[in-house]
């Protein structure tokens, strides 16, 4: 547990700013109507932003956790299935709470619940109707993977560029009018609980398992040699 802690201590830059986000984000849950930050973003839209974050909301789907599984199964093959892990259990973690929760998603909650809508979205634009806005599934996983990625990486200017990437995908989720400011929040800390969880169970309880280390480069090369 203390060489886990101070791993973590090392990393308080990421920590510390992600603390800033969610506090932000909590004050404006509580203080603001329900909606504000999606109503907020409709009266900030312009065609530069909307390429951007429809771009940038792709990070919290399926195949980054397959990019970065092959890019370091190669030569980290630790860091892959971590990662794998991750990519199985995130989804059903999401799935179960949006089961259990149904809250509406903002174009159901707005066109049901609020008379007088003046909501002009993204022309062209596919909205997610329905009760299963909470949590933000694409902030889990954004916050999830980039975490994890964060937690092995011994850049300390990767801390920064990680936790950029994910609040950017939470954000697209609100700026796209997916999901609620709460949604986004509550999508975060679940990412990065389960981050910390899975660096844990791979990189301190299982430290010594070695036949997570299988170094595909090095098997190459030795049967390479062999030939």
């Amino acid at each position: 547990m203390n060489e886990f802690l101070k791993h973590l201590k090392s990393k308080r830059l990421y920590f510390g700013l992600y603390l800033v986000f969610l506090i932000i984000a909590l004050i404006l849950t509580f203080s603001e109507t329900k909606g504000f930050g999606v109503f907020w973003f409709d009266n900030h839209r312009n065609k530069e932003l909307n390429i951007f974050f429809e771009a940038v909301t792709k990070l919290g789907e399926y195949y980054v956790f397959i990019f970065f599984f092959l890019y370091y199964l190669y030569k980290k093959s630790r860091v892959s299935f971590s990662i794998a892990s991750l990519g199985i259990i995130m989804p059903l973690i999401s799935y179960a709470l949006k089961s259990y929760f149904k809250h509406p998603r903002p174009i159901t909650y707005f066109y049901k619940y609020l008379k007088n809508v003046n909501f002009k979205g993204i022309e062209d634009a596919h909205y997610h109707t329905g009760h299963n806005s909470f949590p933000s599934g694409h902030t889990f996983a954004a916050f999830a993977i980039f975490t994890l990625l964060m937690l092995v990486s011994e850049n300390k200017k990767s801390q920064i560029t990680y936790l950029l990437l994910a609040v950017l995908t939470g954000l697209s989720r609100i700026y796209l009018a997916q999901h609620f400011i709460e949604d986004v929040a509550f999508g975060s800390f679940l990412g990065i609980i389960m981050a910390l969880i899975i660096y844990y169970l791979f990189y301190i309880i299982w430290k010594n398992k070695t036949f997570l280390d299988i170094n595909l480069s090095s098997l190459k090369n030795k049967k390479n040699n062999n030939s």
